[in-house]
């Protein structure tokens, strides 16, 4: 067996350590409030700035930014330690006095955001401290960061300086308030000097004591409406409206099973249709109950807890009903994976294991109902320490995650193996035991990066804690470790439970495609009616943008119906402009003539015709008549269409004006079936989505201080695995309908075939920023991801287009000499018209790559951007 990574041996013993930590540190007596540990006397030279700055536009919540800047005179006993590392106890002791009260035993802050550590300067016989926080207006509660505290109401917030008692005697020379253009509605003391958004409060001289500024806002409506949509009983009518779109898409997918059963590709349908369509249905439900179970899991609980009084079951059994709710989930998809013996048996164990644990927790040295209170109860913390309850409940943790792993890879691997024929009868989700070994490391892994990103938002928040000398500290570590253990499987479904659905669903729809394309009597030049239904759906579930999310109101149905609009628009007009539905005779389009056989004349016309249009550049006006007429004549005779099977009154008959030999080629494809175009593409979209995944990782997670948050969210280290998968399944997707679609869409290039699919997932991000803009909301990345669609898109089409020539390579010493052959490009201004969509999308993705703003640190708002096109 292969040695484990370096970076998984290290986040396996960050566990162990993480679990392992004392309860209760050596503890010292903490100074009493009469102490003057901070030689307040000595502070009274000291001189203070603040200010704050409230930003409502461009962001989904109201956002709060705090510069507090403090300069102390060298003389001040602690000034020195003001240099010291961030991690010693002078430091962290220094910092207290300056930015919170040294009487306070509970410094926790786990509402404020830094950018980075406060900045140290020497200035002469200064030392001056620069502490910049902000935080997020997301929910109605009291929020402190810097010198301030907002207290949020339904409609409006009360903005206090809440200056630290050890400053009382200092200098508070300024203190500013930018309200975000937007007056407040009372103000007290009366401010010195600004406007009506900009405020100022000064003092010219010491000896005064600092301004109690107190402010009355009135927020923006659509601001107000977001951070109290985040309040009970507001986000349980949010998760019933996020689940439209589940509720839209699960009828599509019945819709289409209704449709699959009324059109059989023969009388008799095939086993590998019955396997795909039974398949199909039996996921459809499955999925469905998953994503109902987890999206309302929580909520539920809460509203019983709310509704029923004290609800002491709900509330004190919450944890358990979790552990067993998700186990049940992972469960049934192992169940519809059928994996083979020994992940079955592993499978059951770990079941077995985590109800045990759920249900008798005081068996593994875990608190009764999960119950722990590191304030009323804190010899149970210490109890739980030194047991190491918590390590089972880890492994429980882990056992969970295996589950859900073995039932998504079984159950991709079934809907993958169900369009063979005849279909596997027995374990159609079976994989190796090397895989299986891999999953159960992977498992592992999850509940460990959690604990670690739970310990760097422990650190973020317990940074001025007094540690060593404060009592409590230990224990608040631990009993915080451990409700953040006791989360996960509350969180695992959250973060799994939607990516498989765009990771499975498209794999069973693709199943049900082969499976009827295989069958006898299939119709392989273009897909049927039904398929195109089946294509739409794939379209949907694998790349559309699910977006809509206004003021705190998520309204994804809107996307949704602007993408379904879209798409049929485009499909309608196919029928109607493709070259292909373009009639031979009255009643006849040629897509019902060209057959797979004629694709050898079918080029070999393409590349006369392209010669002689050669000729006819090279001739000189006015000269060699005879000559341009013979060549004249000869593309009148290949504009004839005199396939060797075509009967009469197919025989000799004119094309369409409108399309010539090459069109026809180009518009017929590289393969012979319509599924095989539509393989070929999804193979350029991904090779050509490397560069662009990259592009987009960047912008969504590390771009700014967005890769220092990925390490402070639970699974945001394997995030980043599952985003680069979900990223190449969406450009794959994109490209698989592209070439499915490729005799019916519009256009007589790949580029301008790619164009018109791209709109369809650009129309409904058009409609998503227009929204954005109207109630004052980030854009966020929807347009670089629509930009970069639309590039990867248009290099598949024109990838496609090359390799239908693919017999003339030899000829050509480049594939660029054979593509401006194909597309007859020859002078600047040609080139210039057919590229400029290109150049257009590559400088929308540079501005914004090279001038977009980074989101701010903090708290992230709900998910705005679901489905395939999505970041998050």
């Amino acid at each position: 067996m292969r040695r484990l990574p370096k970076a998984f041996g290290l986040m396996l013993l960050g566990l162990v350590f993480l679990l392992a930590c004392p309860a209760t540190p050596a503890a010292a007596a903490a100074p009493a409030p009469g102490d003057d540990v901070c030689a307040t006397e000595q502070l009274a030279k000291a001189q203070v700035t603040a200010s704050v700055r409230l930003d409502h536009d461009g962001q989904d919540y109201s956002m709060a930014e705090s510069v507090f800047v403090v300069k102390v005179p060298t003389s001040w006993k602690r000034a020195s330690n003001l240099l010291l590392n961030g991690d010693t106890e002078p430091y962290r002791a220094a910092m207290r006095c300056l930015f919170r009260d040294p009487a306070t035993t509970v410094p926790y802050r786990d509402s404020e955001w830094r950018y980075r550590a406060p900045k140290i300067s020497l200035d002469k016989a200064w030392v001056v401290v620069e502490y910049r926080a902000s935080t997020w207006v997301n929910d109605l509660s009291e929020r402190d960061f810097g010198p301030w505290r907002i207290e949020a109401g339904k409609r409006f917030w009360t903005l206090r300086l809440i200056h630290p008692r050890a400053l009382a005697g200092s200098w508070w020379k300024e203190v500013e308030v930018d309200l975000g253009e937007r007056a407040a509605r009372s103000v007290s003391p009366a401010p010195a000097a600004g406007s009506a958004g900009l405020l100022t409060w000064t003092q010219t001289k010491a000896g005064h004591r600092p301004p109690e500024v107190r402010l009355l806002l009135q927020p923006p409506a659509a601001k107000a409406m977001a951070a109290r949509w985040s309040t009970y009983p507001w986000y349980i009518y949010s998760a019933f409206a996020w689940m439209t779109w589940d509720f839209a898409v699960f009828a599509m997918l019945l819709a289409t099973l209704w449709q699959l059963r009324r059109d059989a590709v023969s009388s008799l349908p095939t086993p590998a249709e019955e396997a795909a369509r039974r398949n199909l249905l039996l996921w459809a439900w499955l999925l469905f109950a998953v994503m109902l179970a987890y999206a309302l899991d929580d909520n539920l609980l809460n509203h019983l807890r709310q509704t029923l009084g004290s609800g002491d079951f709900w509330s004190q059994n919450r944890i358990s009903i979790h552990l067993l709710l998700s186990t049940a989930m992972g469960g049934l998809m192992c169940l519809f994976g059928k994996p083979r013996l020994v992940a079955t048996v592993s499978v059951l164990l770990s079941g077995t294991y985590i109800t045990a644990v759920a249900l008798t927790p005081e068996t593994f040295a875990l608190p009764q109902r999960f119950a722990l209170d590191w304030e009323s109860d804190p010899e149970g913390v210490d109890r739980l320490a030194a047991t190491g309850g918590a390590y089972w409940l880890a492994l429980a943790c882990a056992a969970l995650a295996f589950i859900w792993l073995v039932g998504v890879v079984s159950c991709a691997l079934r809907l993958w193996r169900s369009f063979a024929t005849p279909p596997a009868a027995t374990s159609p989700g079976r994989f190796p035991h090397s895989v299986l070994g891999l999953l159960a490391l992977f498992a592992l892994f999850l509940p460990a990066a959690g604990l670690w990103a739970a310990e760097n938002n422990w650190e973020r928040i317990s940074w001025l804690s007094t540690q060593k000398s404060d009592w409590d500290y230990g224990h608040r570590h631990t009993y915080d470790l451990f409700w953040d253990l006791a989360w996960f499987a509350s969180d695992l479904p959250d973060w799994l439970g939607f990516t498989i659905w765009w990771w499975t669903t498209p794999i069973a729809l693709l199943a049900v495609l082969r499976a009827r394309s295989a069958a006898p009597h299939a119709t392989v030049s273009a897909p049927s009616r039904t398929e195109w239904l089946v294509l739409r759906v794939f379209f949907v579930i694998g790349v559309a943008p699910v977006m809509g999310w206004y003021g705190g109101t998520p309204v994804p149905l809107i996307s949704l119906f602007v993408f379904w609009l879209t798409l049929s628009g485009l499909l309608a007009l196919g029928r109607w402009r493709s070259v292909l539905a373009q009639e031979l005779v009255p009643g006849v389009p040629l897509l019902s003539v060209v057959k797979d056989g004629d694709r050898q004349r079918l080029i070999g016309s393409a590349r006369r015709q392209r010669e002689l249009h050669a000729q006819l550049r090279r001739l000189e006006q006015g000269q060699g008549d005879k000559e341009r007429a013979a060549i004249e004549r000869t593309l009148d005779r290949l504009h004839r269409w005199t396939p060797p099977h075509a009967t009469h009154p197919h025989t000799r008959v004119p094309l369409p004006d409108s399309v010539r030999p090459v069109e026809l080629a180009l518009a017929w494809g590289p393969r012979a079936t319509w599924l095989g175009n539509a393989g070929r593409a999804a193979f350029f979209a991904s090779l050509f989505g490397l560069p662009a995944t990259a592009v987009l990782f960047w912008a969504d997670q590390v771009k700014g201080v967005l890769w220092a948050d990925m390490f402070s969210a639970r699974f945001g280290l394997a995030g980043f695995v599952e985003y680069v998968i979900s990223q190449q399944i969406v450009w794959a997707c994109a490209g698989f309908t592209l070439g499915a679609l490729w005799r019916v869409l519009p256009g007589r290039r790949g580029p301008v075939r790619a164009l018109g699919l791209s709109l369809t997932c650009a129309l409904p991000v058009l409609v998503d920023r227009l929204g954005n803009v109207a109630f004052g909301q980030a854009v966020g990345t929807s347009t670089l991801w629509a930009s970069l669609l639309l590039l990867v898109l248009s290099l598949s089409g024109v990838a496609m287009d090359v390799d239908t020539f693919r017999s003339e390579k030899h000829y050509w010493p480049t594939r660029a000499g054979l593509l401006l052959s194909l597309y007859q490009l020859r002078t600047a201004s040609v080139q210039i018209a057919f590229f400029v969509a290109q150049v257009v999308a590559l400088l929308s993705i540079w501005q914004q790559v090279r001038t977009g703003a980074s989101p701010s640190p903090g708290p992230q708002p709900p998910e705005q951007m679901r489905g395939g096109g999505g970041s998050p």
